[in-house]
This record gives C-alpha cells, structure tokens and sequence, in this order.
C-alpha cells in the first residue's frame, strides 16, 4: 500500500485538533485526508466511503471514542484503528486494544513523528494482512487442480526460502550456522537475523501447523519481526510488540513459538526472551552442557500482558556454542514411540561440547536421522547455532 492510494479518516470535536492532522498529513505524506467532527457523522460516511485507517478523540460529546470505533469494527473491520486520549483515560484505551481491536493509542498532546510512525506502521500491516487473505484464498481455490496447486507450492517453497538470510552475518566475536529443512515442501519454521545499533537480533521461531496456511503466516511472521525489531532491540519489548501486532491479525488458533536473542559485538552477554519455543542449549568448550530453561506464551496466542515475557542473559566465554532450535529435531521418533529429544537428545550435545557450531549442527542431525531410522521427517528442523569466538 501507498503513501498516495492509502485513505484516513480523522474524527475530533474540536478544530484546532482537525485542523493541526490536517496539516501535519498534508505536509509529511500524501494520504487521502478525511475529516469529521462528529462521530455519528462519520459513521455515515464509512456506511458509503472505505477508508485505510481511521483516528478518533476519546472525549467527544456525541459519543466517545471507543464506543465510535466499536461501530467503527462493525462497518468497516479491516480499517486500522488508532484512539487518541488523554492521561486520565489510559487505562480504558489500554482496556480497548482487545474490545476494540485497537491498533494503537497515543496521549495527548501527540509526538508528531511517533504518530507518522504509528501511521505508518499500520497501513503496511493492513497491507500484509490483505496479501495474506487474498493469498488464502487464491490457494485454497487450487486444491481441485493438483496440478497447478503443486507449481504454486513449488513457487511457494522458493518465495520461503528467498525470506531467509541469503548468508549469515559477521559479527565482531561471534560466528553463526544453521540448518533449515522442512518436512514437506514448505514449511512452518523461521529464523531471521537483523541488525540493530551495536549488534544482532536473532529471531527463531515455529508456527503451529504445517503446508500453506503455516508458511503464509512465516512471511506474515517476517513482516511483523522487521517493523517490530526497527523500535524495539530489547528481547522482551520485542516479544511484547510483536504479540500485540500477530494477536490482532493471525486467524483463531494459529500462533507462533519464537525466541529473540540479541547480541552485541564483542559482548560475552546474549540477552534472550523466549515464547514457548524449546529451551536452548549453551555447551561450553569446558565440556559441561546448559540447558537454559526459560518459558514465555506463544506469538499470537494471547492478547498483550496476559502472560509476561521474561528475559535471561547468557554469559559466554571463547569456544561456547548457543544452540537454539524449532522442537524438529527432537521430534523425531524411532519407530516405536520413543523421541530423540527424550532418549539422546542432551548425551549427543554433551559429547560435542569443545566442538564449533558448524560440527555441532551436523553431527547433531546425523545422529537424529539415525535415531528415526533415516524415516522422513515428522516435522520442520531448523537449528542456528552461535560461536562465541576470540578471547
């Protein structure tokens, strides 16, 4: 979506309010501006013009804002939401995010760009959220011509594999690896690096499901991960962001287990949080084995603040190895019922304490695809390994 084709729709009783959007719209972007000082008034213009986003006053004596944008849902359910309120009613603007579907909520008096960004930021979710839906449906329309369903699973794996790093990054201290093979064509598992001031954020995660709907919902993933890890570069404001954002926009009952590590060049600490992704291991070049166990909701599950994320930081030395997977690997059974991750997952890591992330990866997998007798995989396998190296 454009700058130029997108279309917002201001409501507030008062003029000096109208007139400022107005012209802070006109002047920094070239959206459609509509304007209504009335919200019953405004309600009958979205009964006959659609709009991209609308922003709405709390106070407003005809009715308040989140009663507006309630009937605001009604007509127009794709319209991004945003509510500007004062101190005094951040509690029932907090309250509304889910009641209303609120996109976001600024006080009185607004940050300019702040505004612009949260603007921003919401018309290209709404643009992601349109891509997605039409996508659905251009596939499910597929499913009685199997033959043109298996070329766009084809194309569908390539556009998968093009949204991972094309190569891993260099970072002053630390080298990354990483395997990533799905269990049929395309898959549901992720991972995506991004650099922030002074580092890297590392993002892993695994969508519930497999086939199209789960590898739609990566490349929805991705999107959000990007604007999101753009304003926060802390693990937990970044879970935070990126559950509130996935929540509103997911269908019911899909979600995705993820963590973020976030790692500064030459630091020995890597701050993580984690949202029901399996705990991941250090093995340190000391030969001992760490299991750092850390537990957090799944993305999209639950509206913001139900459960916390919480974050950990991990200390390593020269020679450690961070390893952080999807639950793939260890998912792989024998035959008879029993998991690799119950029965050797942890003794095949302690014997490659001392070893590289590349050799950890690999020898990890062979020992895996040995364990399930060389059978398909049951699930996606996606492993990242991080080396700390230097001193």
């Amino acid at each position: 979506m454009t700058e130029r084709a997108a279309s917002i729709l201001i409501v507030d009783d008062e003029d000096m309010v109208l007139s400022s959007l107005r012209g802070l719209f006109m002047l920094q972007t070239s959206y459609q501006v509509l304007e209504a000082d009335d919200p019953r008034e405004a309600l009958e213009d979205l009964s006959r013009t659609r709009v991209d986003l609308v922003i709405s006053d709390f106070l407003m004596p005809q009715m308040n804002g989140i009663e507006f944008l309630k009937e605001v849902k009604k007509v127009q359910p794709e319209t991004i939401r945003v509510l500007l309120t004062g101190y005094a009613d951040k509690e029932n603007a907090i309250k509304a995010i889910n009641d209303v579907g609120l996109y976001h909520y600024l006080e009185k008096p607004w940050d300019n760009e702040a505004l612009l960004s949260i603007v921003r930021n919401g018309l290209k979710e709404k643009s992601l959220r349109k891509m997605l839906s039409e996508k659905v449906k251009e596939l499910d329309s597929l499913t009685t011509r199997h033959e043109a369903l298996e070329r766009e699973l084809e194309m569908a794996a390539r556009v998968q594999k093009s949204m991972l790093p094309l190569s891993l990054p260099e970072l002053d201290g630390y080298r990354f690896a990483n395997l990533y093979q799905p269990s049929a064509e395309i898959g549901g598992d992720f991972f995506d690096l991004a650099e922030v001031s002074g580092g890297l954020v590392l993002l892993v995660s695994d969508v519930i499901g497999h086939g199209v709907q789960a590898a739609l919902s990566t490349m929805l993933l991705k999107g959000v991960f990007r604007e999101a890890v753009s304003l926060n570069d802390e693990p937990v404001a970044l879970l935070d962001d990126m559950n509130r954002r996935l929540h509103a926009v997911l269908p019911t009952g899909m979600y995705a287990a993820a963590a973020a590590f976030v790692i500064r060049a030459g630091s020995e600490e890597i701050r993580f949080a984690n949202a029901g992704l399996p705990y991941p291991f250090v093995l340190r070049k000391s030969g001992r084995l760490d299991e750092i166990v850390l537990s957090g909701p799944p993305l999209g599950l639950f509206a913001s603040d139900v459960i916390p994320f919480e974050s950990r930081t991990i200390v390593a030395s020269s020679g450690d190895v961070l390893l952080v997977g999807s639950d793939g690997i260890g998912s792989i059974d024998d035959g008879s019922g029993a998991l690799f991750e119950d029965q050797e997952l942890r003794s095949v890591l302690a014997a490659l304490a001392g070893h590289d992330g590349e050799t950890v990866i690999r020898e990890t997998m062979k020992r895996a695809l040995a364990f399930g007798k060389q059978r398909p995989l049951p699930d996606d396998v996606n492993l990242v390994a991080v080396t700390r190296s230097g001193s």
